[in-house]
Parts: structure tokens; sequence; C-alpha cells
């Protein structure tokens, strides 16, 4: 299963060069294609060099071979809160996101763990408990009685949602760094494989596209594979199904739009994207993106909305959040690092992860930083867009207004990453959890704190809530159950608050 090589470091220095010459230009040195700019800073065009580059020659493999899960039980994990109850988890490291269905919740181990765990999600008492063989769990995501997660060495897993058992499996490649998303009976996800043909130059002298992954799509009740397409690098936190069509952005800030059925592609292009998108009341496409240029001293980033020449910037910031030389020196960097020993990544995440595309982009670049990271990612509800954008929560208007802003606690460019979590939206409130250890319920129209809870326990994966109880997973292995008495906290039951990873709760 693992892993690492001395040769990966010289594939590495052409996957880095491939990656940061491609999303972005103005750091190189290079002049861009015709495509037309904005303000938002150079998009190209992309979609004809990934378009041949998925050819049947170059088909990815199906053959792949199958995962095995094991029941397994845990003891010693419960304790009753002031607030509801925790459950400490063994693994002693980050917890994803756990997903909540019909009154029970689910959740990974944690990076470097083996298990996957259903509790009641009222009073805790153990469901099941199952090990698999292979660690890294991801958050889950949930429909027609299947749970479907991926593990981050090296397979997706498809589950009984009452009992556990294994329905199907894949052992896909190494490492897995982002969620599962379901849609229309299938389910969507990446791997990394070796693409067994010459790159294709976009028309921007010297630049090569080399694909390091694969997009695939399997038929949730069989696991028959439906279809695969090469995209530039991983998927960066899940695949978001809307409608009919999945978008996906990749580490190194590229945008894909599919046909979901089908596979074909529609659009891609390079726009140093660093968050996966969410989408107006009239579908269009709200993301975060890089906005600094060789003059700037620190990364900038941008929330823009819309397509190509009708796309509008809605908020700029500087965000340290997002620079490698900030990121390289900071606590999160260390346990990050330490992270990937633990899990066979002693010299560095492989080659294989493409790293150096994400690393350039959004400052991260170990494989347990590469599959928490979650950006700038917003909601939209009803003409606002909500964000945290580093150590701020943010709430603007379509036009860019802002109408209020939140200050985080917190030392950002020591600790790293970002101070809160994605915001949940319930019914009036937004919901956000905190690396201070905090769980805020914050008024969706004043943005004034309603309530808040103390956990004193580090979160960096966004919470979920349901039937009035919240879900938070720290990255101290526990899971906190916060019965708020408030029926109207609901709705928002898994990562992106729905299988299809839109943003918006059910």
């Amino acid at each position: 299963m693992r892993r690492s090589s001395i040769i990966a470091c010289l594939l590495l220095v052409v996957s880095a060069l491939t990656a940061w010459s491609l999303l972005s230009p103005v750091q190189n040195h290079l002049k861009p294609n015709p495509v037309k700019t904005d303000s938002a800073g150079i998009e190209r065009d992309i979609l004809s060099e990934i378009t041949g580059l998925n050819n049947e020659t170059n088909a990815p493999s199906v053959k792949f071979r199958t995962g095995h899960v094991t029941p397994t039980t845990l003891k010693d994990y419960f304790k009753k809160t002031d607030y509801g109850f925790s459950i400490s988890l063994p693994s002693n490291t980050n917890i994803p996101t756990p997903a909540v269905n019909n009154g029970n919740v689910y959740v990974s181990g944690g990076f470097g763990s083996k298990e996957y765990y259903a509790f009641d999600a009222y009073n805790g008492n153990l469901k099941w408990a199952i090990s698999l063989d292979d660690d890294g769990p991801s958050a889950a995501a949930i429909e027609d009685g299947t749970i479907v997660f991926n593990t981050e060495s090296c397979t997706i897993f498809a589950c009984d949602l009452v009992t556990g058992k294994q329905l199907w499996s894949y052992y896909l490649g190494d490492p897995l760094m982002s969620m599962p998303s379901i849609s229309n009976g299938m389910v969507f996800t990446s791997y990394p494989a070796s693409y067994p043909g010459k790159g294709r130059k976009n028309n921007v002298k010297g630049i090569n596209i080399q694909p390091s992954h694969v997009l695939i799509a399997i038929e949730l009740k069989t696991g028959k594979i439906l279809w695969q397409k090469w995209i530039d690098s991983d998927i960066m936190s899940a695949p978001v199904a809307k409608n009919n069509l999945l978008y996906v952005t990749t580490f190194s800030g590229a945008l894909y739009k599919f046909v979901q059925k089908t596979g074909e592609i529609l659009e891609a292009k390079a726009m140093r994207a660093t968050s996966a998108p969410v989408f107006s009341n009239d579908d269009q496409v709200i993301v975060s993106q890089r906005n600094d240029g060789q003059k700037d001293e620190v990364a900038k980033e941008v929330i823009v909305m819309g397509n190509s020449r009708e796309k509008k910037k809605i908020y700029e910031k500087q965000a340290a959040y997002l620079d490698h030389k900030v990121q390289s020196k900071t606590l999160l960097k260390n346990k990050s690092s330490a992270m990937d020993a633990g899990n066979g990544f002693a010299s560095g995440a492989p080659s294989a992860s493409n790293y150096s595309a994400a690393e350039f982009n959004i400052g991260q670049s170990n494989v347990s930083s590469l599959q928490s990271f979650q950006g700038s990612r917003g909601l939209y509800n009803k003409g606002q867009l909500y964000t945290t954008m580093g150590d701020e929560i943010l709430c603007t208007d379509s036009s860019g207004k802002l109408i209020w802003k939140y200050q985080l606690n917190g030392d950002m460019k020591n600790e790293g990453g970002f101070m809160g979590t994605p915001p949940v939206y319930a019914n009036g409130f937004i919901i956000v959890a905190t690396l201070t250890g905090d769980v805020l319920i914050i008024d969706e129209k004043l943005g004034k704190i309603f309530k808040k809870y103390e956990l004193n326990d580090p979160v960096r994966y966004q919470p979920v809530v349901e039937n009035g109880w919240i879900y938070v997973t720290s990255v101290n292995s526990r899971m906190h159950a916060i019965n708020t008495g408030n029926m109207a906290i609901t709705g928002w039951n898994m990562w992106g608050g729905n299988a299809g990873r839109t943003n918006v709760g059910r």
C-alpha cells in the first residue's frame, strides 16, 4: 500500500512547474492567452486541451482490487456534557465532518485510523463500528440507504447504512484527498493515476498540461463504473452536483463542468480557484480565487460570481491563509507533517498527489491538510452570501456590498489555515465552529451572536445540524453533540449540506 520513492523528487519538480505555470501565469512572467480577463485575474480556457487528453487510446484503467470491511467495537468513548454529550475516538487526530441520517450520526475515525462508526444521534449509543483495510476515512455522503466515503489510502467504500456491511469498494489510488459526492444514483470522486500518453500544450508558450488524476462516476447501488475523465490535479474538497451537471475545482485552481450522466466535459478553465463552487438562486457560479500578482507581497483572494465576461467581484482581501510562504512556518504545517509521517509519508506527500499544484495555489502541501482543506467556500441564501475568509465571517449582497462582518479570535499566521469553518445555514441562523473551540450561532440578518458554545476543543471541519442538534468534530479526535433545544437548527446533515455538496440544506 505504501509509499515513497526518491525518484518522486524529480517528478515533483516537473509537476510543480506544470501546475504553477498553468494556473499562475502572472507569477511566472508568462503572457496570458487571448481569453478575456477581468479584475479578478487571468483566466484561460483549457477545454480543448483537456478534451484532447481524454481519448479512447489513453482511457484510464477500469481494473481495481476490492477493499474489505470487518466488524469491530468501541469502548469507553462516551461522556455526558452540559450541552449534550461527547464521543472520544482512539485515533488522536483530526476528525472529518460527520453525517446525520434517520436518527443516527456517522463519523470517521480520522486521519490515520481505519475505523468508521455509527452512533445514536441523541444518546450516543454505538450502532455499529467497522474496521477498514485502508486508513484515513473521509467525510461521508449518504443517499438511498447507502453511506459512501473515501480513505486517504486508498479506497472508496459503499456500505449499508443500517448494518455497516460493505456493498462495494475499489482500491483506486494513493492518496485520495477528496470526499465523494452522490447525485442521481451516481457517486463521483477522484483518484491519482499516471497518464499513459503525452501532455498537451495550452496556447501559452511552454505550458504542458499533464493530467495527474481521474474523475470517476460509479453507480451507487451496484458499484458499476459508468465513466472516467482525466483532470489536471486532485479535486478540492468534493465534486459539486447541481441538477444534471457536475462541477469540480482542482487544487491547481482549474474549474470544470461535466454532464453527470455521460461525463461530457462542457467547460474547463484555469482560473486559480481556491474553493469548491456554490451557486446563486439563478444558478450563477460563485467561487473564490487567488488574485495576487508578482508585485504583491502577500496572497490575495477574491470571491466572484458569474461566468467569464459577466463575472463580478463580490469581496476581496489579503489571504495569508493561502500563502505558502506563510503557511510553511505555521503550527498547522508542523502538525500536518507529523500526521503524514505517522501515516507513511515521513518524507512528505508522494508525487502522485501532485501536492505542488496545491502548495502554490492554496498554501498547503501535506496529505492531511489537503484532505481537510475546505477554503473560503460560502453559502448563498436569498440574495446574500455568507463566507468564512481566514479570520472573518462575512455577509455580502450580490453586488458585493458588505452587510456585516464578524472577527474571529486566534493567531491566524501562527496557527495556519482558517480560524473558522465554512458556514452552515439553518432557518435564519449561520453556524460556524472555530479553531479556538467555539461553536457560534449567528443571526443571519444582524451578524450578532445568538448563542455561543465554548467547547475548548479546536475545530477545522464544517459542523452539521439536524433536529435541534449540532454535531462538530475536533482536531483532538472528539465529536461533540450539542442539544440546542431549538428545532429550527436543522437541515444541514452532511458536509456541503447534502450528498451533492451544493451548500444548500435539505
